[in-house]
């Protein structure tokens, strides 16, 4: 029975030694990267698809998104370590523009969908910015070992 050897691999097995030691700044700076495209494309999506807000009791009014916009922030879950988890977070009635709601006499009113579509719609692109980004700081973290 013959062995095979893979030249190379004792540096190889080396470099994954070293990605256990990435800092955690790596993964938060990913991280961040995504959710900051998250949010920018949650505020550009903010007015609704038919050009404006139903108000209250269905009546159509002109609501501008300003207030809105502002109140939309990133926020920064507690975790363990290697892990790192963003959210948008928003004001109580955020939910209402976000998912709609029913009139008091029952009449249903669509929401804007505005936090759903920033990521349906931009899933590829930020996937592609957060993996580039975590690419990035592992070769910055692994050649500074060297």
């Amino acid at each position: 029975m013959s062995e095979s050897t893979i030249e190379g691999l004792d540096e190889l097995m080396a470099k994954f030694k070293q990605l256990e030691d990435v800092p955690q700044t790596v993964v938060t700076s990913a991280a961040k990267t995504g959710a900051t495209m998250a949010l920018k494309f949650a505020q550009a999506n903010l007015q609704p698809r038919n050009g404006s807000f139903l108000g209250r009791q269905g009546k159509t009014e002109q609501h501008q998104g300003g207030d809105l916009m502002k109140a939309l922030k990133l926020k920064a879950e507690r975790s363990s370590k290697g892990k790192k988890v963003y959210k948008i977070t928003t004001t109580w009635y955020a939910q209402f523009a976000d998912l709609g709601f029913t009139t008091r006499n029952g009449k249903k009113i669509e929401g804007s969908h505005f936090l759903k579509y920033a990521l349906t719609e931009h899933y590829d692109e930020i996937k592609n910015a957060i993996l580039e980004e975590l690419s990035k700081g592992i070769d910055k973290a692994v050649l500074n070992k060297i």
